[in-house]
């Protein structure tokens, strides 16, 4: 009978996806937070990219866990098949692929297929890629690195523009259809409701922007003797912090060296120092009335969430300067899921109804009502959300800038040194700060040129 057919099949796909759902977050979240950074760890995951197991999830997480080994190379070898896997398995996928993948989904779960990833994380690729360079002392790679991730900040709030144009689009033509509305529209308005407490605890942003992109940016290009594009970078972030003195100081150096105003000969430190763990996506299920077969039932939907991460020092003292804070990253996380999640709501919402409605074509074709069993229990197995991210990046990041003397002393809150070193008085000094935890030691990188 077909519908043996069909659930023999449904059985293997179901299996699939928890061998794929099985990658779990917690173990690079250990390799990360244990300072890991054995061979063996980064052998078995460049094997799983090179048979193209979830390449862009591998990448992502790998890679960072390499950069804060200090491992820059490796730490790029990784991000580079992430962001090549981005290139041709996602922005090239065409859209007869996308619809046979969303075909096969609804049938088990996203977890099924490999993870695509963000575009905020896009754009951290590019920014931790360009800082490797930097440690290696490669300008010239550096700057392609920072220019594309310029670029898909570009990119990114031309997408967006288009989503919530779309999105509205959606909805004008739900509330044209009874059926849609009964199912989709009326469940999709309760799930949205049940979102907004989330963003009263994540904040999203009126416009889709980076500023740590544009940060580092610029600072690189300064240090690269690029005058008048480091100020154009920096005057952006400038006008909308006018409060943060770090800012405005560095502001001011910048335009004027950009006008050769002064010959200023001093060289200056810029600390940037990433705080904590950032927001991460986890799962949350709820219970809504669907119109089935003529009755309302009420089915469980596994959603999509976020989930705030753990923060360290607010803030650090470089040199008894205390850094300023220029972005909080959770709200560019939560922006991007803002603005997906009409289209997450309405996918999640048809993968349950074209399971129910497959359970209820067996039930009808099955007098033993076995199979009617084992598809409900296929069904509520696999009604999880896919949670995988890039685990690691930093809840917020803060900056300081300081004339370099010839020494740097990095101190916690309570005025306990975490880090010193002389540095190079004749060189213009970028020191990267990265505190996972209060408990954790802090890592530091110097970038000098």
């Amino acid at each position: 009978m077909w519908f043996k057919c069909v659930f023999f099949a449904l059985g293997i796909l179901f299996f699939s996806a928890c061998s794929k759902g099985a990658k779990s977050n917690v173990n690079f979240e250990n390799a990360l937070t244990s300072g890991y950074c054995g061979e063996d760890f980064f052998a078995a995951n460049l094997q799983k990219m090179e048979k193209n197991d979830d390449v862009i999830y591998t990448g992502l997480n790998a890679g960072l866990i390499a950069r804060n080994c200090g491992d820059f190379n490796k730490s790029n070898v990784f991000f580079d098949k992430a962001e090549e896997s981005y290139k041709y398995d996602v922005d090239l996928q065409g859209l007869g692929k996308k619809a046979a993948e969303f075909a096969v989904s609804a049938l088990v779960n996203d977890t099924l297929f490999d993870y695509e990833g963000s575009l905020y994380e896009r754009i951290m690729v590019n920014v931790y890629k360009g800082l490797n360079f930097m440690s290696l002392n490669d300008y010239a790679n550096a700057r392609v690195e920072f220019n594309r991730a310029l670029m898909r900040q570009d990119k990114a709030g031309e997408y967006f523009a288009k989503e919530i144009e779309k999105n509205r689009e959606e909805l004008k033509k739900a509330k044209e259809d009874p059926n849609y509305k009964q199912n989709m529209n009326d469940n999709a308005k309760i799930i949205s409701e049940e979102y907004e407490p989330l963003f009263e605890t994540f904040k999203a942003r009126e416009n889709f922007t980076n500023p740590y992109a544009s940060y580092l940016a610029s600072v690189f290009f300064f240090m690269d003797g690029d005058y008048k594009r480091a100020d154009e970078l920096l005057r952006e972030i400038a006008l909308a912090n006018p409060q943060n003195e770090a800012i405005q100081k560095q502001a001011r150096l910048f335009k004027s060296a950009s006008r050769k105003i002064s010959k200023d000969e001093k060289k200056y430190i810029f600390v940037v120092y990433e705080n904590g763990l950032g927001a991460m996506k986890d799962e949350w299920s709820v219970f809504l009335p669907f119109f089935v077969d003529g009755k309302v039932v009420a089915l469980g939907v596994a959603l999509q969430t976020l989930k705030k991460g753990e923060a360290s020092y607010e803030f650090i003292e470089a040199n008894g300067v205390k850094s300023l804070q220029i972005v909080d990253l959770d709200t560019i996380v939560a922006t991007e899921f803002k603005i997906n999640m009409p289209a997450m709501i309405g996918r999640a919402l048809a993968q349950i109804i074209i399971k129910t409605t497959l359970n209820l074509a067996v039930a009808r074709n099955d007098s033993s009502g076995f199979l009617h069993l084992v598809g409900l229990m296929l069904t509520a197995a696999s009604n999880t959300a896919d949670v995988r991210s890039w685990r690691g990046l930093p809840q917020s990041i803060s900056v300081a800038v300081l004339e370099n003397k010839g020494a740097l002393s990095v101190k916690n809150p309570q005025g306990v040194e975490l880090f010193s070193s002389k540095l190079d008085a004749d060189k213009n000094i970028l020191v990267w700060v990265r505190s996972l935890s209060p408990a954790l030691p802090v890592g530091v990188q110097i970038m000098k040129r």
